[in-house]
């Protein structure tokens, strides 16, 4: 109790250093000239908005003319004098840390469960996220999401042929997909027949391929796409390709459901397609009358192809949505392996060509992308500037001060977060380093969702899971995410608006069963007895900072 009343104290000076050196147009930062570090903020946030002006314009005038690394670059580089100095960089991150330590004190005093009566007991906080409302998950591709159980089914009903030394053409190239030595032993020595006529020993280890193993629990990104490749079996009957999709589609929906998600977006592969788009309608009428999930799709391109294939997709994807709009096909996405594909490099003819677009008003089509997951630091700095609304991963954002703060300042920017992915694929190595929590107390709209659940033997139970058990999130910063997810979405407003509705329901019902469990204590988290916050504390804990070197921004 005494180290969770110090942490309390702190976190208070801290927010009062935030109150105090944070809220005035200098910052009580001064430079030559007269410039603040809000002033040199300002500026180079200007020259974010401008460089996607230029490339507006570059791109509407000579479609062909790619904009380089270096020109971008230059773009973005204040003039000399204006650039901000590590000084002002150590003083961004101060500003920023009060901000999250303020924010963290404004959710003790709301929320209306305390975790920290749950947080030691697994088997109570399994309960708490399993029952707690979800609203909505905005990052899910379907064909990552078919667990175990669904796998082994489909595979009964298709029956495919199963080819090891073929398979590992595609599955193990080396360029973009690798398999482990005892896997590739596997499959080079397994004879080719029918999934059926396999032995039980041999149907469970086919059966596992589908899935990320667990022992290593991480693996390098090329590892997971390896799982496309072997998906791709399950289509191998042309006749049962659409019961394939469908049932992989609905297996999901109904444990979502289970989990009280009300709704889901899409990140789909597809080509521009009328009939296409005219199915996603029927499916998503079709499935929320079955689960009650509210489902969207977000038409997803491949940084990993090439540029021109790229070009002439978007170019394809504009034309038809501009003659054969469809309501449930609600914005872009932008996967696949991000270490070598910066989102400058993969996505300004995608990007810049869909907001011209949208700008013009030929189409209504939101942007997302795939950003901060892996590779270049700046690629979140990038897809906004680019005209993404929100990014998935966004964890590198971290490492860029400057871009977290013009995602906090200008563009609120939303982030899919989906903690077990970004464990599994060593995006982080440990819980603690994970910037979620962070985010959320910047004011950045962040929301749980999943990836690839059924690949990476996950749920949106278990995410809530990590969340709580290694962070001192509290329910009141649950409870918003869960907000978040709806507010963020990019169905119309009329669709979120009733689930928001609903939502605010659901909470109610779900805080009035929990209250027995897990009320505060009597006078809340920051009463006299819990946390004394008088003037010799207060003093206690500005003498231990003195001590241990703290210095507040100045």
């Amino acid at each position: 109790m005494k180290s969770i009343r110090r942490s309390i104290v702190l976190s208070v000076f801290i927010a009062c250093l935030t109150l105090f050196y944070g809220c005035t147009d200098d910052d009580k930062i001064t430079y030559p000239g007269a410039l603040t570090l809000s002033d040199k903020l300002q500026h180079q946030f200007a020259l974010y908005d401008e460089a996607q002006e230029k490339i507006l314009d570059r791109m509407t005038a000579r479609k062909s003319v790619k904009v380089s690394r270096e020109e971008w670059e230059a773009w973005l580089t204040p003039e000399e004098g204006l650039a901000l100095t590590d000084a002002d960089m150590e003083a961004l991150i101060q500003r920023q840390e009060a901000v999250i330590a303020q924010s963290r004190l404004e959710a003790l005093a709301k929320t209306s469960l305390d975790l920290d009566l749950i947080r030691g007991d697994k088997d109570l906080v399994e309960q708490y996220c399993y029952q707690l409302p979800k609203g909505g998950m905005l990052h899910i591709h379907p064909g990552g999401t078919r667990n175990a159980q669904t796998i082994k089914e489909i595979l009964e009903e298709v029956n495919p042929v199963i080819d090891g030394p073929t398979l590992l053409l595609t599955a193990n190239d080396g360029v973009l997909t690798m398999l482990y030595d005892d896997e590739i032993a596997f499959l080079e020595n397994l004879p080719v027949k029918a999934y059926l006529d396999f032995s039980e020993a041999e149907k469970e280890a086919i059966q596992a391929l589908f899935l990320l193993p667990e022992d290593p629990p991480t693996h390098d990104f090329m590892r997971f796409e390896a799982l496309f490749s072997i998906s791709d079996i399950l289509d191998s009957d042309p006749d049962k390709v659409d019961w394939v999709e469908e049932k992989t589609y609905l297996d999901f929906l109904e444990r979502a459901a289970a989990q009280n998600v009300s709704y889901v977006e899409f990140t789909s592969v597809m080509w521009p397609d009328a009939d296409t788009f005219d199915q996603l309608e029927v499916w998503a009428d079709d499935w929320l009358a079955r689960t009650g999930v509210t489902v969207r799709w977000n038409s997803a391109f491949v940084r990993t192809l090439p540029y021109n294939t790229n070009t002439a997709w978007a170019q394809a994807f504009i034309d038809l949505v501009e003659v054969h709009p469809c309501d449930v096909l609600v914005g872009i996405d932008l996967l696949a392996n991000e270490t070598n594909t910066p989102a400058l490099d993969t996505g300004q003819n995608i990007y810049i060509p869909v907001l011209e677009a949208v700008l013009k008003g030929r189409i209504s089509m939101h942007r997302t992308m795939h950003a901060g997951e892996l590779g270049l630091v700046h690629n979140v700095r990038d897809a906004m500037i680019l005209g993404a609304e929100r990014v998935g991963h966004g964890v590198l954002m971290d490492q860029d001060p400057l871009t977290l703060e013009y995602a906090r300042l200008v563009r609120r920017l939303p982030v899919e977060i989906n903690l077990y992915s970004n464990y599994r694929l060593r995006v982080i190595t440990d819980w603690a380093e994970h910037p979620f929590l962070d985010y959320l107390r910047l004011g950045l709209p962040i929301s749980l969702s999943t990836d690839d659940e059924g690949m990476f033997i996950t749920d949106i139970c278990n995410e809530c899971m990590v969340a709580v058990q290694n962070s001192d999130i509290t329910h009141e910063e649950m409870r918003r995410m869960s907000f978040n997810a709806l507010e963020t979405a990019f169905a119309k407003e009329d669709v979120k608006q009733a689930l928001i509705e609903e939502l605010e329901d659901d909470f109610l019902d779900f805080e009035a069963d929990w209250a027995s469990i897990a009320a505060p204590a009597k006078g809340g988290f920051l009463d006299d007895q819990d946390a004394p916050l008088n003037a010799a504390a207060m003093a206690y804990e500005v003498n231990a900072m003195n001590e241990a070197g703290f210095q507040a921004a100045q």
